[in-house]
């Protein structure tokens, strides 16, 4: 276990772990509608034509009966509680591999969300920081 974790990787860790998961609440408000409700506007986070409509409303969208937003916050949460119990390896895989089921899903629908490229590119961000520590 480590107790006494690098400040820089410590530093580093908390920015991606917040920035995901800010990342995935914005887009927990926009799937809910929550968005909509508070701005009046059908896309409120997307660009007309941007794919993200298309990648919500998929049948890939709820894994399990679970909003896909929901489980990217909970890898998110997840990252530093694996770095302190030597869990990382293990983590950063499921995120790499999350991430490309992920990609293939959006491949195959043919809608890139710029939203999800983001929050794929975080994870990646934070799984290379769990795999080098």
């Amino acid at each position: 276990m480590r107790f006494l974790p690098s400040l820089a990787g410590l530093s580093a860790g908390i920015a991606l772990a917040l920035l995901g998961l800010g990342q995935a609440a914005l887009w927990a408000l926009a799937a809910t509608g929550v968005f909509h409700a508070l701005f009046q506007k059908p896309q409120a986070l997307c660009a007309k034509g941007g794919g993200c409509e298309k990648v919500l409303s998929s049948p890939y969208a709820r894994p399990f009966g679970v909003p896909m937003e929901v489980l990217g916050a909970a890898w998110f949460i997840g990252v530093l509680p694996a770095y302190y119990l030597g869990a990382g390896q293990l983590w950063a895989f499921i995120g790499i591999a999350g991430v490309a089921v992920l990609t293939a899903i959006e491949a195959k629908l043919r809608a890139f969300c710029a939203y999800c490229t983001v929050a794929h590119l975080i994870g990646l961000a934070a799984a290379a920081l769990l795999l080098s520590a």
